[in-house]
């Protein structure tokens, strides 16, 4: 079992197209404010693209629709819904799916972890 989970962790170190942005870490090119993003499904299985975004900040304290990012969540502006309906980790004010957050132009907390690079 142990082999397994260090398979695991290594098959995930190894991809690179996930963005995992801590507040405690610098950075990188692809991780800056403006990058274009794709936005996986927060539920099991996460591997379904739901949006493409753009990223707009990862500040820990920095406030989206009234609660702290924290240090999982990283803000972005939905630029064009793949899954109108999926439903977001963090409701804002008259917002409940990628599609609502598309068309009010309202910013959303989303997952590090269910963030990929886009490829475009």
């Amino acid at each position: 079992m142990l082999e397994n989970l260090t398979r695991l962790s290594k098959q995930s170190i190894q991809d690179k197209s996930l963005v995992h942005v801590s507040c405690k870490q610098k950075r990188g090119p692809s991780m800056k404010v403006g990058t274009q993003v794709i936005l996986k499904s927060s539920t099991y299985p996460n591997k379904r693209h739901v949006a493409h975004a753009t990223i707009l900040g990862c500040k820990s304290k920095q406030l989206v629709g009234g609660v702290e990012l924290g240090r999982q969540f990283i803000e972005v502006q939905v630029d064009q819904p793949i899954d109108e309906c999926e439903l977001l980790v963090r409701e804002r004010e008259n917002c409940r799916t990628v599609g609502d957050a598309f068309t009010s132009g309202l910013t959303i907390a989303w997952p590090s972890t269910c963030i990929e690079r886009s490829s475009g």
